[in-house]
């Protein structure tokens, strides 16, 4: 059992914003015998830190899970100590060694709860991100921004410096496997239970969005990437890095991997073995999820 703290920037629902932060939460609430999610705590990128937290309040009041507790986080130039930071720290301490961090935003609330202890990545059990990248990332011939570790890179220099137990999904590793049709989606959420066609139902405008914005009616869910990974690294091959990590480089999330040195560190950077067998486990993973099922 993996027990998570789910540290996002959903904004599921919101006019033109992304959904899938919601559907990596998704994901793991359909997989109860395999994780526990302890938390929620909210960061700024895909929109606010406020908007997060308004968004995702939403998702769990529609699911029936406001048993999961949810804490807001700072938004830019705030003092990242917030209340989600507060609570990172919290959790940890009570439970050294137990507790997994999955990050799929900025890395802000994780860089606070380090300011509140200096010692707390010592006691994370692990540390999963979604962000950054290795090698050019390109959508309809437009090369994509990095848009988690660079939106603060004071943050992610520090959690990547001082982390421990690191694995990053990133941009350029994720770009295939989170390739999502519309057509194929909705097919196989409308095909199961009633949870699959209320996610059907809620995430369905961005794939409008995107047909509108790219001439594609299709979206990219690269946050699920990181849960499935955490769940089921069978599916994945690990590449340990050197990487060099400078703020300066944070500011457009180049990980800069190189040869080993004194001034690098070792992030896992994993890659979906085979599409076909990580597919079916994200889609069994969300068709798996109950509306108001705990553990």
């Amino acid at each position: 059992m993996k027990y998570i703290i789910f540290d996002c920037d959903s904004t599921v629902g919101l006019p033109g914003k992304p959904m899938d932060d919601a559907l990596a939460l998704l994901y793991l609430l359909g997989r109860p015998r395999e994780a526990e999610v302890l938390g929620i705590t909210c960061t700024f990128a895909n929109g606010t830190a406020k908007e997060v937290y308004a968004s995702t309040r939403v998702l769990l009041e529609e699911i029936g899970r406001t048993d999961i507790p949810l804490l807001p986080g700072a938004d830019r130039e705030e003092d990242p100590r917030s209340e989600a930071a507060r609570f990172i720290a919290d959790t940890v301490n009570a439970r050294p060694g137990e507790i997994t961090l999955v990050a799929i935003g900025s890395l802000t609330n994780l860089y606070g709860a380090w300011l509140l202890d200096n010692t707390l990545f010592d006691k994370v059990k692990e540390i999963v991100l979604m962000g950054g990248y290795t090698a050019p990332v390109f959508y309809h011939t437009r090369h994509l921004e990095e848009l988690n570790f660079s939106v603060n890179p004071a943050a992610a220099a520090c959690v990547l410096n001082h982390g421990k137990n690191i694995s990053i999904l990133t941009g350029n590793n994720t770009l295939e496997p989170s390739y999502l049709p519309k057509e194929e989606f909705i097919e196989k959420m409308c095909s199961g239970s009633p949870s699959g066609r209320y996610i059907a139902e809620k995430c369905g405008y961005r794939f409008d969005d995107k047909a509108v914005r790219d001439g594609d009616a299709a979206s990219y869910c690269w946050d699920v990437v990181a849960t499935v990974y955490l769940l089921h690294p069978e599916l994945f091959t690990d590449y340990p890095t050197h990487c060099f990590i400078t703020e300066n480089g944070m500011y457009s999330g180049w990980l800069a991997p190189t040869d080993p040195a004194t001034d690098t560190v070792v992030l896992n950077l994993p890659r979906v073995k085979g599409l076909a067998s990580y597919r079916e486990e994200m889609y069994n993973g969300w068709l798996d999820f109950r509306m108001g099922e705990k553990k």
